[in-house]
């Protein structure tokens, strides 16, 4: 939600370690195409090619002949261990080849201001910087010390951090936005100065970046603030506060030539609020617009809206039927284009005045929605490149679109990262005071997650308010005084892989990298721990070491996770001798950074024995479940053992075990539920509903009273408020597969299975859909579903609260046997299925 706004009225891994004889260890240490708009028609004006400023403050005139800048392309417009980490996969290194490979998590050195920045344009390699600020220094320094005068508006070249000392210039006042032009020769400053190095401009400077000249006679201004700029090879578009430019009547929006600065005829009018974001179209026939207005030209246009960028005339543009930010408590605040789309962003301060705090992308000339994520919290900037949109803000919760829920008190995430194209659909949100946008196409967020913290300068409590970059590094501007807890303020920079040096690695928790370790019969130990995270991986590599033996692990895995989705992870360790032993956990990440956990207990396991023998319980394994509860146990034991994750299952009082199980030949048991209100078993741990699962079981009932199998709620005792992705039994033995997106969506069976004989079940959701099997056999489908309810809770078998759900049961739960009961994190293929059903019927 919107905070207070005082100075800008329209408007968050630790561990370096040293070098390993492979990979390297993270010691244990705390912690958790080209943008246009307010930045011009390549995005606050990034043009590849042109190196503008170099060396230490060096001035490039000889770099850059005029033949070869008009040549220029707009861009898209410790002890060490013998642990060997795993080769780069390319997050920098996603698990999924399909997926675009943002910039690294580590922050570059950076030269830093004394206040804040509102705007920044790449020219090349050289970012121009404007806000309010009196003093740059090097990255390094302390506040105060070794400063450089700089008057609101800096160079500085990307790709070493340092100030460009040849451009210097000083505006009287507050610099809010910032653009290039087409051709990367100059860039345009528009905001709150009347004077340029002593020199009258009126909120509109043209400088040159072949000279670094303040551009003599170009005189174009406006009689108020000026907050957003683009422009053309003839034409430069202002936005802003201003009701008058040069003695005429403009209604917050004007045009200049590029040439003499003249006012140009083009006047659209926008009403009832400011204009605070512009860009051209890539074909440059429209100028999309955005801010606070509620109309354009008399037309309705609740801050977002299209002009013809010569006669400015209202064009239709179908985003604004969306998308809604307008009034004193509302903005779009950002647009931008990487050639192909249009990408916006906004802010809301209470439902009625806007709808979207996030971030959207569009078709330039219609205005056809891409797609929408609506992470709830404030989104100031964005800025599109390499297939990844990142933007800055301070979003509290992303989980309309399966990304991170809302914590209490709430976790700030100041600068995400998101796939350019569609990917799936927006959930429906479960937030009160938020827009509802379910079933609009949505984007997939990336594993990039920096720690901006929150500055003073403003008093607004904001990180990074704008972001602009090339492609190979990013760059981020505002108020935030450090970076992943290191002194850096106001700038920053991030690059690709390639260039960066990749020294982030997995976060140390001891808490979930300590091994618990049980004897678990002869010769066995069972191993669990919970997965950590990297903030710019999301596939760890965790290997097991036995008695420190580094130089031969004794299992291997690699688990995909984020930070807001710990999940739990087992390895049974067999053959083993009679003795005492220990285990220590090592994660890595795909770029060679090693992170040790802390050494176990010691157990004592008696006596070698032989792996287990199962031949059912060795393919349902071989599949990669997440959690196995074979619920095989002796009588008088209340929790059922977890084979694959270490979430036992607590068992009520009324389960009883000693069952004769399921599986032919098997000498492993079931256990009886009781059909009443202490007959379920739940997992002891909270974890994130997962938006991709398969549920299995083995049932036997006679019951005509139904009855929950199993499923996800939101208690793990008596019965929940929350309840989803749960298989029941109605009165008539017919099985239910439901989950609840936004509404009830079920497959039933036709066929009815309360009939005291052995059934396999098994439910899947994906992006494929729901689907139920029962014996093997595909009994229902629903390819339009294929998401469920956000939430965090336990899985819970035997029975829980089933509300008004369809054909609902008399009892919430099931009077049975149940057994071999198996969570996977992903749908098990039609053959998976059918395999597991044949292994427990012929074992």
């Amino acid at each position: 939600m919107r905070v207070t706004r005082v100075t800008r009225v329209t408007r968050r891994k630790s561990g370096r370690g040293g070098d390993l004889p492979a990979g390297r260890l993270v010691r244990p240490a705390g912690g958790a195409g080209q943008p246009a708009g307010r930045g011009g028609f390549a995005g606050r004006g990034t043009v590849a090619g042109h190196r503008g400023f170099v060396g230490r403050g060096g001035f490039a005139r000889r770099l850059v002949g005029v033949a070869t800048v008009a040549a220029l392309a707009v861009v898209g417009t410790g002890a060490s261990v013998l642990l060997t980490a795993p080769g780069a996969a390319a997050d920098t290194a996603p698990p999924d080849p399909s997926t675009p490979a943002t910039v690294s998590v580590d922050a570059l050195p950076t030269v830093q201001v004394n206040g804040v920045v509102w705007a920044q344009a790449t020219v090349g390699n050289t970012v121009f910087v404007t806000g309010s600020f009196t003093a740059a220094r090097p990255a390094g320094a302390a506040a105060g010390v070794n400063e450089t005068p700089r008057g609101n508006l800096l160079a500085y070249d990307i790709t070493t951090g340092n100030l460009i000392a040849g451009f210097n210039h000083t505006l009287n006042a507050q610099g809010r936005a910032i653009t290039a032009s087409p051709d990367g020769r100059r860039i345009y400053v528009g905001g709150d100065f009347t004077a340029v190095d002593g020199q009258t401009r009126n909120r509109i400077a043209a400088f040159s970046t072949v000279d670094g000249s303040l551009v003599s006679g170009w005189t174009g201004g406006a009689a108020a603030s000026v907050r957003a700029l683009t422009a053309s090879d003839s034409t430069l578009y202002a936005g802003g506060v201003f009701a008058s430019a040069m003695g005429n009547t403009r209604s917050r929006l004007a045009a200049y030539s590029t040439s003499t600065g003249a006012l140009l005829n083009w006047a659209p009018a926008a009403a009832n609020g400011q204009v605070n974001a512009m860009v051209l179209t890539p074909d440059r026939s429209r100028v999309i617009v955005g801010g606070q207005f509620n109309s354009l030209n008399g037309v309705s246009a609740t801050g977002l809206g299209a002009v013809d960028a010569t006669t400015g005339a209202t064009l239709p543009w179908a985003a604004n039927r969306i998308v809604r930010n307008s009034g004193d408590k509302a903005s779009i605040d950002s647009l931008r284009t990487d050639g192909t789309n249009i990408y916006g962003s906004g802010w809301v301060s209470g439902a009625t005045s806007g709808n979207l705090e996030g971030s959207f992308a569009a078709n330039p000339t219609t205005g056809d929605l891409i797609w929408l994520e609506d992470c709830h919290g404030d989104t100031y900037d964005n800025f599109a490149v390499g297939g990844v949109l990142y933007n800055v803000g301070h979003a509290h919760f992303c989980g309309n679109i399966g990304a991170f829920p809302q914590t209490d008190p709430m976790s700030y995430y100041r600068a995400l990262a998101f796939t350019t194209r569609a990917t799936g659909t927006v959930g429906r949100n479960t937030l009160i005071g938020y827009a509802d946008f379910s079933g609009n196409p949505a984007p997939t967020q990336l594993n990039w997650y920096p720690k901006l913290a929150a500055g003073t300068f403003t008093g607004q409590g904001q990180a990074a308010w704008s972001i602009t970059g090339n492609s190979s590094y990013l760059s981020l501007g505002g108020e935030f005084p450090s970076v992943n807890g290191t002194p850096q303020q106001g700038l920053v920079r991030f690059a690709i892989r390639a260039v960066a040096p990749n020294r982030v690695g997995p976060v140390y928790s001891a808490a979930a990298l300590t091994p618990t370790v049980q004897a678990v019969g002869a010769g066995s130990a069972r191993v669990s721990w919970t997965t950590t995270y990297d903030n710019d991986n999301e596939a760890l590599t965790y290997r097991i070491v036995r008695d420190g033996n580094t130089a031969s692990p004794v299992h291997t895995t690699t688990i995909n996770g984020r930070f807001w989705k710990p999940q739990p992870a087992t390895f049974v360790d067999t053959g083993l001798s009679a003795g005492t032993h220990t285990y220590r956990v090592y994660v890595s990440d795909p770029l060679g950074n090693v992170t040790p956990g802390p050494t176990s207990a010691p157990v004592t396991v008696t006596g070698a024995g032989p792996a287990p023998t199962s031949a059912y319980a060795r393919t349902v394994l071989a599949d990669g479940p997440a959690n196995y509860w074979r619920l095989g146990e002796t009588a008088g034991t209340t929790t059922s053992r977890d084979l694959a994750g270490g979430a036992d299952l607590r068992l009520g009082s009324t389960v009883t075990r000693g069952t004769p199980g399921a599986i032919a030949g098997d000498a492993d048991t079931a256990s009886t539920f009781s059909g009443t209100s202490t007959g379920f078993g739940a997992t002891p741990t909270a974890v994130t509903a997962p938006a991709t699962f398969s549920a299995e079981a083995w049932f036997n009932t006679t019951s005509t009273r139904g009855g929950k199998l199993l499923g996800f709620g939101g208690s793990n005792t008596g019965t929940s408020f929350s309840y989803d992705r749960h298989v029941y039994l109605t009165n008539a033995g017919r099985v239910t597969f439901g989950v609840n997106p936004g509404g009830f969506r079920t497959i039933t069976s036709a066929g009815a299975y309360n009939d005291g004989r052995w059934h396999h079940v098994v439910a899947t959701l994906s992006g494929a859909g729901m689907s139920l099997y029962v014996d093997g056999a595909q009994v229902g489908q629903d390819p339009a579903t294929t998401s469920a309810q956000a939430f965090s809770g336990y899985w819970r078998v035997g029975g829980d609260a089933l509300g008004f759900w369809p054909d609902r049961p008399t009892s919430n739960f099931l009077a049975g046997a149940i057994d071999e009961v198996a969570i996977y994190p992903t749908a098990l293929t039609p053959a998976q299925i059918q395999r597991h059903n044949q292994a427990g019927r012929t074992n």
